[in-house]
């Protein structure tokens, strides 16, 4: 879970400012309802929206995106003098992807309308465009992830040659979108169980409406970000020990072609080969450790929970 760009202890600290921002806006927001006499209701509520973990994961997420640490990453691999794999490079393009998310979110959610009155209502408007703007950046981000790891496939990496799924910066690299994706995706469950648990004064049939349009577009869009890049990387790891097992294959072919004139200096090279070749084939095919396989169970099981929630909610199987 560490960010070696970033480093372990620099990544926590992004975790701690994304939650002393959750903690401002919350005390922003309390304040506000003190002065108006109605703090009890507007923690309440802030509790039922998820807004602080809304924020928190948000804030943290935005922070590990902007550190560079995938910018680095995408450097480290890459072999020296050859491009870099690289995001979306057309800033309209990043534009419209910001301001698209920004925009649409901030329209759904306040038209779902917010429980409160006054100025606390305004904060709540002003509250839900300060998230919706850092959920487009991170969703940037996160195309930005996904167009650098389908680049790697055309770029010259540096990789171990006798057991490509050990070599450290491919790691470092799984790590990254594992963990990313982990925020990402308990960050907008909160999101869901907000939009299931506030309570929303508009009209029933927009709530309807907003609760079920997003997780069309955020839980194909998490699961995705979650399982390209694990495939492409097992795609990586095949490609350069096939590459390597064919090079092998072809010197001990080009010795046993001629086997009548084999001295015993060539049967010991042939010898040699053949373990090589073995001891290569038996090199696994991922980056896998303990640490990657949570970090991609819990998204997937946090993704089917939210894909089923609406429908048995519905169907009055659950309450939210």
């Amino acid at each position: 879970m560490a960010l070696r760009g970033a480093g372990p202890v620099r990544t926590f600290i992004y975790g701690l400012i994304g939650f002393a921002v959750a903690g401002a806006w919350t005390l922003a927001g309390w304040l506000i309802a003190f002065i108006q006499g109605d703090h009890e209701h507007f923690l309440a509520e802030w509790g039922r929206m998820q807004a602080f973990f809304c924020l928190w994961l948000g804030a943290w997420l935005l922070l590990i995106g902007r550190s560079g640490a995938l910018g680095e990453r995408a450097r480290a691999i890459a072999k020296d003098g050859s491009p870099v794999p690289r995001g979306i490079t057309d800033r309209r393009v990043r534009v419209l992807i910001v301001a698209s998310v920004a925009a649409v979110g901030s329209t759904t959610f306040i038209a779902m309308g917010f429980n409160a009155s006054g100025s606390l209502l305004v904060f709540m408007w002003v509250m839900c465009l300060f998230i919706c703007s850092m959920a487009g950046v991170v969703t940037l981000q996160a195309a930005d992830l996904l167009f650098v790891i389908h680049n790697l496939q055309t770029a010259e990496l540096k990789t171990f040659r006798y057991a490509p799924a050990r070599t450290p910066e491919l790691r470092d690299i799984v790590s990254y979108f594992s963990f990313f994706t982990l925020l990402l995706t308990i960050a907008y469950g909160f999101a869901f169980v907000g939009t299931l648990r506030g309570h929303w004064t508009g009209h029933p049939a927009v709530i309807g409406a907003v609760q079920w349009f997003w997780p069309v577009i955020y839980v194909p869009a998490c699961s995705v970000a979650l399982i390209y890049p694990h495939i492409v990387v097992h795609r990586l790891i095949k490609d350069a020990k096939d590459g390597a097992l064919a090079f092998y294959q072809r010197d001990i072919d080009g010795l046993l072609g001629s086997y009548e004139s084999l001295n015993n200096d060539d049967v010991q090279r042939v010898n040699t080969l053949a373990q090589v070749f073995d001891r290569i084939s038996a090199t696994p095919n991922y980056v896998f450790d303990l640490g990657i396989a949570l970090r991609t169970a819990v998204p997937h099981a946090v993704n089917l929970a939210i894909f089923l929630t609406k429908p048995l909610i519905a169907q009055g199987v659950i309450s939210p």
